[in-house]
């Protein structure tokens, strides 16, 4: 998946704060002073969370999160969380939160480690990835009931926003951000040209556009797959799940049946290796990068680019000013022969707020609350309101203050569904044969075939 978009801080500073609710406004762009970890936190702080208030004493909730409040005022989600945090505070005097935010490479390691030691936060963020691994060890606690009391709250978000963290029905995490892997951005002045006033529907289209584009000498897509992620987390992904369907990848995920061998499977391989062969990519696939890539789109020697959306903010800001008003975003183009399911687009929310397995019965209502208000609609428009992308389903915000593909993707989003990302949910062996593969395919020297085998002998060394 897109690197950048997990590129860590080079300091691993760790801030701990303990502070209790003050009446600090909600909007306060500049966050609250904030304690040492050796001042505020000399105490061990599983026994300090345990308590839940004697009298006169406050309730401790112990709270670890991935986003540093450092970027409260200046970036979108931490001015949401953090705002959010604040205004609970104010409005729970009886309440100390025991906050430790860190930078996500910091977090990565510290979250693992607490919770294997049984020092569990009372809430945490839990990456989609690990949820098997964080439920199967108990360490996180199931919010189905929490979220069935308040439809609003449950309903409130993208289609399949709650997939990566349910297991046998039941939720263990509430979706904070979202992404997605799988954008067609294109060239609307480049593609009227050639005839198209929006951008295909169908696959037979897109195929009959890739012929015109190359008569013309431009290529169609541009795709640089050096990294050789780019091709399994922005194509592969919606393109397979264009095919297999969702149950599929949940199959290969459990080990349950499901084969990379299986037909549909190579279907996907052969579809994307076809658009290769017809043209519809640019010649040295696998010799320029991500970085690479963006430049031959900005420079119009590609009408198209399949990317993230971390490609909007950096369209707003780098693109040249022609390319940038003309850029628009669609899905990828229906499949025939494929599910009955092709609005698909790889993607979803990659981080969750979990409750961990530890919060006594007596504290569980208060740290809930907290959890609706840190994820819930006002959180999201805040963040909406600065151009970040929520996991909630209709923010609401001034468009006027955003870029207009950023209302463009939400506007797309509310008739998409968001299927798994490969490099976001596989193991990683399983990635790296595929990424690997995919080069050798578009270069062509595998077949769909073999690389199918290929990747299905690395799952079962697995199993």
């Amino acid at each position: 998946m897109k690197k950048r978009l997990f590129a860590a801080c080079l300091a691993l500073m760790v801030t701990s704060s303990l502070w209790g609710c003050s009446n600090k406004p909600v909007n306060e762009p500049e966050p609250p002073a904030q304690e040492s970890a050796g001042e505020a936190g000399k105490e061990d702080s599983k026994t300090e969370d345990s308590k839940t208030g004697e009298a006169g004493e406050k309730i401790v909730i112990h709270l670890m999160s991935q986003t540093p409040r450092s970027g409260q005022g200046t970036e979108g989600f931490a001015t949401g969380f953090y705002n959010m945090l604040d205004q609970w505070c104010a409005d729970h005097p009886e309440v100390e939160v025991n906050l430790e935010d860190m930078d996500q490479t910091s977090y990565q390691t510290k979250i693992n480690s607490v919770c294997a030691a049984g020092d569990i936060p009372d809430i945490f963020m839990l990456k989609g990835s690990w949820a098997t691994t964080f439920i199967d060890n108990g360490w996180v606690s199931d919010l189905s009931g929490g979220l069935d009391a308040d439809p609003a709250w449950r309903d409130g978000y993208i289609e399949n926003a709650f997939e990566a963290v349910t297991r046998d029905e039941k939720v263990y995490g509430i979706p904070t951000q979202s992404m997605a892997t799988g954008l067609v951005f294109y060239n609307s002045q480049m593609w009227a040209d050639m005839g198209y006033e929006t951008f295909p529907e169908t696959w037979e289209e897109l195929l009959e556009a890739v012929e015109k584009f190359k008569a013309a000498g431009i290529s169609t897509f541009v795709l640089g797959n050096k990294p050789n992620w780019p091709a399994e987390s922005c194509w592969m992904s919606t393109l397979g799940d264009r095919y297999t369907g969702a149950d599929w990848t949940q199959s290969i995920l459990e080990g349950s049946g499901a084969k990379f061998t299986d037909p549909e499977f190579i279907d996907a391989l052969t579809l994307f290796k076809e658009l290769n062969d017809k043209g519809a990519f640019n010649a040295d696939i696998n010799s320029i990068d991500d970085k690479e890539e963006d430049t031959v789109y900005f420079n119009a020697k590609a009408a198209s680019i399949v990317s993230g959306t971390w490609f909007i903010p950096i369209i707003e800001t780098t693109a040249p000013e022609d390319v940038k008003n003309a850029t628009k975003l669609a899905l990828l183009p229906a499949i025939s022969g494929g599910t009955d399911q092709q609005n698909t687009i790889s993607g979803g929310p990659a981080w969750f707020l979990s409750v961990g397995s530890s919060v006594p019965e007596e504290k569980r209502e208060l740290v809930m609350d907290l959890v609706k208000t840190l994820t819930g609609k006002e959180q999201a428009d805040i963040t909406a309101s600065m151009g970040n992308l929520t996991a909630w389903a209709d923010p609401t915000y001034d468009e006027s203050k955003v870029s207009p593909l950023y209302t463009e993707y939400n506007q797309l989003m509310k008739n998409a569904k968001t299927v798994r990302i490969y490099d976001a949910c596989m193991p990683g062996s399983v990635i790296e044969t595929i990424n690997v593969g995919l080069q050798s395919l578009l270069a062509g020297e595998k077949t769909p075939e073999e690389l199918a085998n290929e990747i299905q002998m690395e799952q079962e060394l697995l199993q």
